[in-house]
Parts: structure tokens; sequence; C-alpha cells
């Protein structure tokens, strides 16, 4: 990859003013879906119309991490033991895991059952589940990217769920299922690997 730096120029195809010079200077870029700006973007500008016409590939990875940090709050309500199950499953893969890992285990668990990572299967039996018969007089509440948001709305489809309360609630009991109830946790080493970095 050609690195380029601040006050380089090239030639490019302005939409607007067609053949001409740009110079990369540093920018403030919007989303193409208005959610949001990254600034200070290396970015190659129109000498003419003073307009962004292109963004080196250096740039893209800066972007991309500053579009994945807009998140959509989701809110849930869920029985109490349903954050207790998730506390225990923390404890079980590294005890000295808190509630700061309840919500990196959640994503790890739509990543792992939408993308077939994780088998999905008898998800939503667990709705019927005695533990699922219970007054959700808790709220769970997460900041999520579109990604996850994405992950969430494949179980939503593919399980037939009315809403994500059913996808959290269910995957609460899966992990329930896997890891708390286990008495050997099929991907326990992989878990604990992934925690490792919330130390």
């Amino acid at each position: 990859m050609k690195i380029v730096k601040e006050g380089d120029k090239k030639k490019v195809i302005c939409s607007a003013c067609g053949l001409t010079e740009a110079t990369y200077q540093l920018r403030d870029i919007d989303f193409n879906d208005q959610s949001g700006t990254v600034k200070d973007v290396l970015a190659a500008v129109c000498g003419k119309c003073n307009e962004v016409v292109s963004i080196p590939k250096q740039s893209t990875a800066k972007v991309r991490t500053e579009y994945n940090k807009v998140k959509t709050s989701v809110e849930v309500r869920v029985p109490a033991h349903y954050l207790d199950i998730l506390t225990l499953a923390s404890q079980r893969i590294d005890p000295s895991l808190s509630e700061v890992f309840n919500k990196p285990l959640m994503l790890y668990y739509f990543h792992a059952l939408s993308s077939g990572r994780y088998s999905a299967n008898g998800l939503n039996h667990l709705l019927s589940s005695d533990l699922a018969k219970a007054k959700a007089s808790k709220r769970l509440s997460l900041k999520l990217n579109e990604k996850s948001l994405s992950q969430i709305e494949t179980l939503m489809k593919s399980q037939g769920f009315k809403n994500n309360t059913d996808v959290f609630r269910s995957v609460i009991l899966k992990i329930n299922e896997d890891i708390v109830q286990s008495e050997r946790p099929k991907h326990l080493k992989e878990l604990q690997n992934f925690a490792a970095a919330f130390h």
C-alpha cells in the first residue's frame, strides 16, 4: 500500500470539475448514511472546488473504526435471574470478571449464533422453558453498532422471534445452558481467551 502524506498532490477526476489536481489535506468526513462524522481524515481535496474527491486506503481503517462506534441504544426487560445468569457465566469464564463482561459476552453470542459458529438450533424453544416463565422486572440496556443489530435481526428472522426482547432472552438462556449448567463448557477455552482482553 502506498502511504500518502499531507500536502501530497495527485491527478483526479472530480465529479464537478473533471480532470484536476487534488491535494491531500485533513478534512472532516460525513458518513454516507448521515449517522455521524469522522474528524481529521487525510483526504484528496479538489484544487478547483475544494471538495473531497477521494479517501486513500490508509484512512479507511480510521473511518471504519469511527463508523463502528456509532451506536444505537437497545433496551429490553428481562427477569431478574437473567442478569444473575450473565454474572455467573462471566465468573465461570474468569472469576476476576465482573458485570463489565455481560455486554461483551452477549455480543460474542450474537455473533457466534448468527454466523453459525455456534448452533442456534432450538434457540426459540428456550423461551418455553421453566426459567423463561417469570416477571420481567429488570432492565437490560446495550448500545449496539450496526453489525450487532444486523446479527440480532438475523437471529430474529431465522428463529421466528417476534422482537429484540425474544432474542436477548433466548441468548441469555443459551448462555445458561452452555456455560452455567454445563459440567464442561465446550467453548470455555475460547471464551477465556476472549475474556483476557477485558482485564
